[in-house]
């Protein structure tokens, strides 16, 4: 029986680049003075992960929000202060409010009012806590959610072909849902 051993001295392709060191290779190519000054998940504390379909969920939001006004901002606040359970324990409206750009005397009611916008829509459940009307957020799957949208006639095209190109170019899944509203004929 012959056995082959590995020749060291043989030459062997280059090792293939991962697509974070190609990434990383670009980057240094383009900023070299940009390496430890830019966020980092694994080296920074105090990081969430969020959908790379996010950006269209909020502008989805924006065009739904209705005259209550935009509920875009608060949705993000809300994902960013979430940990992997999707849950938010709201401790104090107003400093929420204010993280989500609300001041002055109204800021908390404004809040609360793009919370009930976000749960009217589907994006978040809301509990309430002794006399805090908002005191626990659920922030539900958005990708659903926006499935859900769109299976119910609430979602126009032009956004539903962008967020599903998205998709596909990211590999991202969008659930399969079944309308709970009767279309509307356009």
């Amino acid at each position: 029986m012959t056995v082959l051993k590995h020749n060291k001295s043989e030459v062997r392709p280059p090792r293939r680049q991962s697509h974070a060191d190609a990434r990383e290779s670009l980057r240094d190519t383009l900023w070299p003075e940009a390496d430890g000054k830019t966020w980092h998940r694994l080296s920074n504390q105090g990081f969430t992960t969020v959908p790379r379909l996010l950006g269209l969920v909020l502008v989805l939001i924006k065009k739904l929000s209705g005259p209550a006004g935009d509920a875009s901002r608060v949705y993000l606040d809300l994902w960013l202060r979430a940990f992997d359970e999707g849950f938010v324990n709201v401790i104090d409206d107003e400093e929420l409010a204010y993280s989500s750009g609300y001041t002055g005397s109204r800021a908390a009611r404004s809040w609360r009012e793009r919370v009930f916008t976000l749960s009217e829509l589907g994006f978040i459940d809301v509990k309430a806590r002794g006399n805090t009307e908002v005191g626990y957020v659920l922030i539900w799957n958005p990708l659903r959610v926006c499935a859900q949208l769109h299976a119910d006639g609430k979602v126009d095209t032009e956004w539903w072909t962008s967020f599903v190109g998205r998709a596909l170019d990211i590999g991202a899944a969008i659930p399969s849902v079944k309308a709970t509203l009767p279309r509307k004929p356009k």
